[in-house]
């Protein structure tokens, strides 16, 4: 439930051993780099030496190295064997040479392709008709006509030497080509008014060469484009365990690099720094000794290390069932370092609030599978998403079990009908939200003893006084309701009276110890606990709403089967099955929507307020594949 502990890490180095030790630091899997530059008073006396850590020629290196991966798409396969800087160049150099040829190829075949495809996607009208401007005395025209003014343009040019080439019918229009002496041009201008000659549309592609031709011609690039990929292939697989190391090799540079310049370099020493685990203290000193000899170390608790507190990365490590929940928690913040992780807690409150708003058997079911096929189709964070689902769905399926419905179809409830035991069920979520609270209160007098904020274990809002107003009050209430008497009542007063006394007596003593006066001690002392009591009176109230969406899950369905049964009486019995699936589908998605929205905000809102303290950074090691024991040879 706590975070793990961390230790600031604080190291002095040779300077031509800084490479070898930033590289076994991040090959144990644990290291997590801070701004040594950044930190107060731990190199004041340090001056730092002005460098550039990025190599020009290592950064050729990577260049050349992605423009052939991007090319061939090659992906490398676990090494933690790198390649020197020589192993890299020269290996490029040569794969460069036999691929530069098979690249140029596969360039023009794409570009020709890509020339060709789209004449064919717009379907062009094969037209043989030469162009007039390569003759000088012919004249050819491209229009259309309507079909059955053919015959009447062949008899008005029948007094002139001509040639019609018909083509295809588009838009009931006829696509044809007209080829006559350029003397005879101004008889054709006649000829057309009077068959409604119009030129041709702008959506009409027109070519002289057959279509069919075109898409052999890109069949042909296409096969010869796969035997060229094919002999990229065949040269990426000889070179693919050098590329493997390359891409190693490339990995260490690049987080050596991106560690280095959070270090302090002089011309003589390295000055670095980083959190690691508590427990890993002794196993990395000796790495760093081992590596360096002449070495300085120091390791810091977290908490005396000087940086605050919401600074410090949190190290939180779940089980594969909580990793989901993850997802929640860190929506609404980062837990702080040194203060409980809630995500446990939010696991089984979420799934327990969804479940009693969204209890059917069916639609749980529908939930699992959609989960199953996040599972299937995606990964990372949507993955994630695909385990929730089928953790809410699988929590509605048990509800629904308790309250005998799958589908909105009822059957003996295991527990209780919602519809016909309304006051259990308003009951029974009073109870949860004192449960919920009553967590909140208890995590957070832990989180405060934790950090030893002994007022706030006792003053806070959701503090041990404030705790005893609640709880006195609600055992107040319910003895209220079931009439109870005699000593318990006496008792419960006694607490209730402690608590508001405790409070108003802080408020009192704090406002005369900061001079503020009696009376405004007294105003702030009543303000205080009305707001005490009125919080938690509204926040206990609002677990209420877990019976009204529970309530409302139902309500649609007695709406759903109502349409149902008026459509079957109407004569239209299949129509009544589509309006029952449709309303379950419509229940799922809008419901759905909502009680997730409902879960969420009864977690943030009247759970998290009461104890959650935000951080700023999670723990993130920068890890390489492998142990280096001779980086600086590599990358020399």
């Amino acid at each position: 439930m706590l975070p793990e502990k961390l230790v600031l890490l604080t190291a002095i180095v040779r300077r031509h051993k800084a490479s070898s030790v930033l590289a076994k630091l991040m090959s144990t899997g644990f290291f997590h780099p801070v701004d040594a530059a950044g930190l107060s008073g731990s190199t004041e006396n340090i001056q730092p030496l002005k460098q550039g850590f990025e190599s020009a020629r290592w950064k050729e290196i990577i260049s050349r190295y992605h423009y052939i991966t991007q090319q061939t798409h090659f992906v490398p396969s676990y090494s933690d064997v790198p390649a020197s800087y020589i192993e890299a160049e020269t290996s490029l150099q040569e794969i460069q040479e036999n691929l530069n040829g098979f690249f140029e190829k596969k360039e023009e075949i794409l570009k020709e392709i890509s020339r060709l495809q789209p004449l064919i996607e717009k379907n062009p009208i094969y037209l043989p008709v030469p162009t007039a401007e390569n003759f000088t005395f012919i004249h050819s025209e491209i229009g259309e006509i309507f079909p059955d003014k053919s015959m009447v343009l062949e008899t008005l040019l029948s007094g002139i030497p001509h040639v019609v080439i018909p083509g295809e019918i588009r838009n009931n229009r006829l696509i044809i080509g007209i080829i006559i002496l350029k003397k005879d041009i101004a008889t054709f201008e006649r000829v057309k008014k009077e068959i409604d000659w119009s030129s041709i549309s702008s959506d009409i592609s027109i070519t002289d060469i057959p279509v069919e031709q075109y898409r052999k011609k890109i069949e042909e690039l296409k096969a010869e484009l796969m035997i060229v990929d094919s002999r990229i292939q065949e040269i990426v697989q000889k070179y693919a365990g050098v590329l493997s190391k390359i891409s190693v090799s490339i990995e260490i540079y690049e987080k050596l690099v991106q560690t280095k310049k959070l270090t302090v370099m002089t011309n003589m020493t390295m000055f670095l720094s980083g959190w690691i685990p508590e427990k890993e203290s002794q196993s990395v000193s000796e790495l760093i000794q081992k590596t360096d000899p002449v070495c300085y170390c120091q390791f810091i608790p977290a908490e005396e290390s000087g940086i605050p507190q919401e600074e410090i990365p949190v190290n939180i490590k779940h089980n594969k069932f909580l990793k989901p929940f993850e997802l929640i928690v860190q929506t609404y913040g980062i837990p702080r370092y040194g203060y409980l992780d809630p995500t446990l807690f939010v696991a089984m409150s979420f799934l327990l609030m969804f479940g009693a708003m969204f209890g059917d058997i069916g639609h749980g079911a529908v939930f699992v599978m959609l989960g199953i096929l996040f599972l299937w189709r995606f990964k990372s964070a949507m993955q994630q998403a695909g385990y929730l689902m089928v953790y809410v769905g699988i929590s509605s399926m048990i509800f629904g079990l308790l309250y005998g419905s799958v589908f909105g179809i009822e059957f003996h409830p295991l527990w209780i009908n919602p519809m016909k035991n309304v006051s259990i069920l308003f009951r029974s979520c009073i109870m949860f939200g004192i449960i919920i609270l009553t967590a909140g209160i208890v995590l957070n007098i832990i989180n405060n003893a934790i950090n030893r904020k002994r007022d706030a274990v006792l003053f806070d809002k959701a503090g041990l006084f404030s705790g005893v107003i609640f709880w006195a009050g609600a055992a107040l209430a319910a003895a209220y309701i079931t009439k109870a008497e005699g000593v318990i009542l006496k008792i419960l007063a006694s607490l209730l009276v402690t608590g508001i006394v405790a409070i108003f007596l802080k408020s009192l003593f704090d406002a005369i110890k900061h001079r503020e006066g009696v009376f405004v001690g007294f105003i702030e002392g009543v303000l205080h606990i009305f707001e005490i009591m009125m919080g938690y009176l509204a926040n206990t109230v609002s677990f209420i709403r877990i019976s009204a969406f529970t309530l409302n899950h139902f309500s649609f369905f007695i709406t759903i089967f109502a349409i149902s049964d008026m459509i079957r009486k109407a004569g239209a019995g299949w129509l009544s099955w589509i309006a029952i699936v449709l309303g379950n589908i419509f229940v799922i998605l809008l419901e759905g929507l909502v009680v997730l929205i409902q879960s969420l905000r009864l977690n943030y809102y009247e759970f998290f307020s009461r104890f959650f303290v935000t951080g700023k950074y999670i723990y993130q090691p920068v890890v390489l594949k492998g142990m280096i024991e001779k980086v600086d040879e590599y990358l020399a």
